[in-house]
Order: C-alpha cells, then structure tokens, then sequence
C-alpha cells in the first residue's frame, strides 16, 4: 500500500476526526532531534485515542551507554490521560509540558517541553522536502514520513547542548489494533545538510526469508524520488540487539540506494502494541558520503524472543 502524490492538504496537520467508529482509532506526531555525532538523541511522541478520549505521552533523551529506559538521561511516559476538550495538532498545549506549534503547513513546526530543572527544549523543525504520503485518503487513514531541519537548544540536568540536525518527524492517522502479536518491521533513514538523504522502511516476510518494502525514498538536492524496490539486512549481537544494518535499493528513472549503517547508541522501548529497539546510527552513502539517521526495529515481543532463542541455540 503506497501512494505517491498531492493528497495532503493543510487539514491533515489536525486530527482526523470522526472518520471512523474504530475504536482502536489512533493518531501519532512524532518528532526526533538530537546530536548524532554524540549518539545523544530525542524523541517527543504523543499518541492520541479520540475515539477512547484518551491519549499517552512519551518523551525520552538517550545516548551511548544507556539503553534501558531507567539508564536514560532523561525519560517521562503518561499512559491514559484524558485528551483536553480543546486540543488540536497546530497549537498543541498538554499538562504534561509538551507543547507542538504549526508555523506553516506541512512544514516547519515548534516543538516545546519542560520539565523542572531536569529538562527544557526548544527546537524548530523545517521541512526539506514536501511530506511523503503513504496511503493517504481523504476522509480516511494516511501515513506521512519528512525529513527537516532541527535547530533549538536542550538543557539537560544541568547542561546547554544545542541542536542542530537533519531528522525525521512522522504522522499516523489509522486503526492501531492491540491483537497484532507477529509483526515485524524496520524503518531506516538518514541524510546530511548537502540535501541527500534516504528513507525505507519493510517487513519481515517468514514465507520469503526476505524483508518487503513497504515504502521508501529517495532525498537527493531536495528532491524526492520513490523507492520501488528496497531491502533491509540487520546485524545483531548475541542478545539480539541491532549491531549494524545495510539498505539498499531502486528509484524510479535508474536512482539507486545503498547505504551501510553502524549503530552508535540505542534504547529499548515499549510501545503499543510492539517493542522497538530504536537505534542512532551512522550511515556511510554508496559514493562514501557520511550521514546520520536512525533504524527503528519494531517487533511483537513474542516473535522478537522466539527469534533470538532459536538463534542462540
């Protein structure tokens, strides 16, 4: 399910609502940030249940070193919050000190947190590229990925670290179904302030042995060009933890990716209703171009330990 196009309009910055009565409803406006030559990295991530009227908040600061959530320099969770009567995406206010502006659709955004004196963020992130539309319907479910510009400051216990990075932010406005229990699948990217970059993201077929593309792309001086066919090999250790990952793939018009990543630091988080290592890494482009992105390997946690038994045996 790919779809390429002009779908989004600026409506698609603020919830979906009523265009279901799933209840399993569920809206996402993740934002990544950090420092990657550091490995130190940032995650702002609500999750949103209209149709439940609740939501969860998830902020989490990670570099090398700390991979569980109690090793991190900083992590918050809310599960379960009401989600307040008057919030809307392009001027998002919440109790827990998470604060998402829109300064120009589909484009550049503020992102806002505070936490005491443990922690303060502020960054703004502006697009490179229109957004990438994954099955996106009018009046239905759409998925977007973008890659942009992060710049601001972080104060972390005590610390003035400023940011300024190409990453990543992603929207999903879909059913999210808690009975999900054999998934698995990556999403990788990376890309550098000369305007190249990539993104791909497959899953795991058992049926094939392979990994299937499920969408991708290609970012090359500003320019977006669709995957058409893309691979995803992953290296892990003896605990099962992603070590390295390779990616390759084909555009349209001859466009090839390759790239080789090397995991720089990474964490272990729970999510509904899968379990993600979510991994800094350092890309190295075909032509030896070095970039900074992440590998995200998402699994139902049954598989991901059935996996690594069978293989440590």
């Amino acid at each position: 399910m790919v779809c390429y196009g002009a779908v989004l309009t600026a409506a698609d910055d603020g919830f979906h609502l009523k265009a279901t009565d799933d209840r399993s409803w569920t809206e996402t406006a993740w934002f990544a940030a950090g420092v990657p030559e550091r490995g130190l990295a940032i995650w702002t991530y609500p999750l949103f249940r209209h149709e439940l009227g609740i939501m969860s908040c998830g902020i989490y600061v990670w570099e090398p070193g700390a991979e569980e959530l109690w090793q991190l320099p900083y992590y918050r969770t809310w599960w379960h919050l009401p989600i307040p009567r008057d919030a809307e995406l392009t001027n998002l206010r919440l109790p827990t000190g998470l604060s998402y502006q829109c300064l120009e659709p589909l484009t550049a955004y503020r992102i806002s947190y505070e936490d005491g004196s443990a922690i303060s963020l502020e960054m703004t992130f502006r697009a490179l590229h229109p957004p990438h539309e994954v099955g996106v319907e009018p009046g239905g479910h759409g998925h977007i990925d973008q890659l942009g510009r992060v710049t601001g400051e972080l104060r972390l216990n005590g610390e003035r670290i400023e940011i300024d990075c190409i990453e990543m932010r992603d929207r999903t406005w879909s059913p999210r179904r808690e009975s999900r229990q054999r998934a698995f699948v990556s999403y990788s990217y990376g890309a550098g302030s000369g305007g190249e970059g990539f993104h791909l993201s497959t899953r795991w077929r058992p049926d094939r042995e392979l990994h299937e593309m499920l969408t991708g792309f290609l970012l090359r001086d500003g320019n977006v060009a669709p995957l058409v066919e893309g691979t995803c090999e992953i290296a892990r250790d003896d605990l099962g933890r992603p070590a390295s990952v390779a990616v390759r793939g084909r555009g349209e018009e001859g466009t090839s990716l390759e790239a080789r990543g090397e995991v720089v630091s990474r964490i272990a988080i729970p999510s509904t209703p899968w379990f993600v290592w979510a991994c800094v890494v350092r890309w190295t482009l075909e032509d030896g171009t070095v970039v900074y992105g992440e590998h995200q390997d998402t699994w139902s946690p049954a598989l991901l330990r059935d996996r690594v038994l069978r293989h440590s045996r």
